[in-house]
């Protein structure tokens, strides 16, 4: 029975936990680059489990820390208790906001920030334990142990797009500047159009696998978590990371260089033959390569410890006579004075009492959360939906399917890419992307934007507008126009990204501005089923003539569907 309520007061915190990877399974699920993060919960529970193991072990420094003067009363400072309390309040914003915009990374940061706090702060509540709650301090004996492994789970949240775009972008074309070069000294001749290589048999394309972004990641994830296993220093953490992200660059050009010279030497059908294998060797080897790595540091740091190693025994043999003598001294004064046993107990207390708040709070966070949502989406209109009719009878239509890679990544219900030409001159081409409803379908439709498909092809941005609305058919449909250029033309781009909800308040095209993520929490979950429309034009220099051109061809492509509910 002693270990009974210990568990039950934990279950706020297992409550916080299961939360949050839920919330991030999707994203682990959806985006290539962060399935790593299915890994980091049992890397995480690794590392509590062998720290709390090297308490029991006897290390030197544990020993030390765990007989020191245990504090007669209860230690928790005013700051300390301000934050734990405030944590708890900017839960209920957070799982709002959270629940309406699930795919939004800084909601995300906010609920890992927020959840791995509280367990820090809740924790520090027992670690000043006594000989009666040695069974909870035995696993949570001293906060600053687990500190790591319990904020090591971060490295699973998925970065804020404002600092993984440059840096996607910036590796691509990094990648692909290098392995150009690389193939001019082998004799292949080749061509860089933004992330992609032209040679002579065809285009190959460098996507964020072959960027390194994904490596790159996951390569910190292990950097970090070789750097805890062998317990090496800052300097020597910090050099580990360092060293896996070269290793990971150098092995991603080695992969973007394999794989064109196969391009160019076999033609470009050939690649998909490599593409995966290539991939999981680089993953391999970047991973032996940091494990080597880390171990090699490992073994500087401990060739010069061995003065501290003697030290290290002598505490401990001190820290083990002193044991028997604490624990008779100890026994006596419980004989002696039968008080002192509730009086230690009141470390215990304040873990029950902040647990017990813990408890009712999340009860209220989440039942007012479930309630509000039903309330407000209860008084919602049927949503409305539409299709895109394509001109089939024209006779320059051609209906081409997706690319492989990006249905694979993008993974749409229903995806046409279509082209035609008008006028004489006018050539069109549309993409209709569509998502039934479901958690997933804000990841999916979010991960297609005109800058980083066009960017990626070697096209330059020229100029951009903000969301206009386009009225047809009694709806207001949501465009952001772009202009890029490549080799002297200019292409008018215009992009549309709907979810299928009553009001355009939440659907404010690719550019959401922060007021609409705060605003559909007045709107009810953003879950509904979503629809990406990207219309392109070439053979118009002016953006006035393509803004009408655009807005005639509007009228026959879309078709409006009946209300669902």
């Amino acid at each position: 029975m002693i270990y009974i309520k210990p568990i039950l007061y934990l279950l706020p915190l297992g409550w916080l936990w299961f939360r949050l990877i839920d919330h991030l399974r999707v994203g682990w699920s959806v985006y290539p680059q962060y399935a790593y993060g299915w890994a980091v919960p049992c890397l995480c529970l690794y590392l509590l489990w062998r720290n709390a193991e090297t308490r029991k072990c006897g290390n030197a420094d544990m020993l030390e820390s765990r007989y020191a003067p245990i504090p007669t009363p209860f230690s928790f400072s005013a700051f300390q208790l301000f934050s734990f309390f405030l944590l708890c309040f900017l839960y209920l914003p957070t799982r709002l906001i959270q629940e309406a915009n699930p795919e939004w990374h800084l909601v995300s940061w906010a609920l890992a920030l927020e959840v791995v706090a509280i367990t820090l702060l809740l924790l520090r509540t027992i670690d000043y334990g006594s000989r009666i709650t040695h069974h909870v301090s035995r696993i949570t004996y001293h906060v600053s142990r687990f500190t790591f492994p319990i904020c090591f789970f971060l490295v699973a949240v998925p970065w804020p797009t404002v600092i993984e775009g440059p840096v996607i972008q910036g590796l691509m074309r990094a990648n692909t500047g290098v392995t150009v070069e690389l193939l001019g000294v082998i004799g292949v001749p080749a061509i860089q159009h933004g992330n992609v290589i032209e040679v002579a048999t065809g285009s190959v394309g460098i996507d964020d696998a072959c960027s390194g972004i994904r490596s790159l990641q996951a390569t910190l994830m292990l950097a970090l978590f070789f750097g805890e296993l062998y317990a090496l220093s800052a300097r020597r953490r910090a050099l580990c990371v360092f060293a896996g992200f070269v290793s990971a660059f150098v092995f991603n050009v080695g992969r973007t260089l394999l794989l064109t010279w196969v391009a160019s030497a076999k033609g470009v059908g050939a690649v998909a033959s490599w593409h995966d294998p290539a991939g999981v060797t680089i993953l391999v080897a970047c991973f032996l390569s940091l494990w080597l790595i880390a171990r090699g540091l490992q073994k500087a740091e401990s060739s010069g410890g061995k003065a501290e190693t003697l030290k290290s025994e002598t505490l401990k043999s001190s820290a083990q006579k002193a044991e028997g003598e604490e624990e008779k001294a100890e026994s006596r004064k419980q004989k002696s004075e039968p008080g002192l046993a509730r009086f230690q107990y009141v470390s215990f207390s304040a873990f029950q009492r902040f647990s017990i708040f813990l408890t009712v709070w999340l009860l209220v966070v989440e039942t007012g959360t479930e309630i509000w949502y039903r309330v407000q989406e209860s008084h919602l209109p049927k949503a409305v939906a539409w299709r895109v009719e394509f001109p089939r009878d024209n006779p320059s239509f051609r209906e081409s399917p997706l690319a492989e890679a990006t249905r694979r990544v993008l993974r749409p219900d229903e995806g046409i890419s279509a082209s035609w030409t008008e006028a004489g001159h006018l050539q069109w081409q549309v993409i209709y992307l569509r998502w039934d409803a479901g958690r997933v379908v804000g990841y999916l439709a979010k991960s297609h934007t005109p800058q980083i498909c066009m960017s990626g092809a070697g096209f330059n941005l020229r100029a951009s507008s903000p969301t206009r609305f386009f009225s047809l058919h009694g709806i207001q449909l949501p465009f952001c126009s772009y202009v890029f250029g490549r080799d002297g033309d200019s292409t008018h781009l215009y992009y549309c990204r709907w979810e299928d909800r009553p009001s355009k308040e939440m659907n404010v095209g690719e550019k959401r501005i922060r007021v609409a993520l705060f605003r559909s929490v007045w709107m009810g979950r953003g879950n509904g089923g979503q629809r990406v429309l990207e219309v392109a034009i070439r053979g118009i220099a002016d953006q006035n003539e393509a803004d009408a051109a655009f807005t005639r061809e509007l009228e026959k492509l879309i078709r409006i569907e009946k209300p669902t509910d």
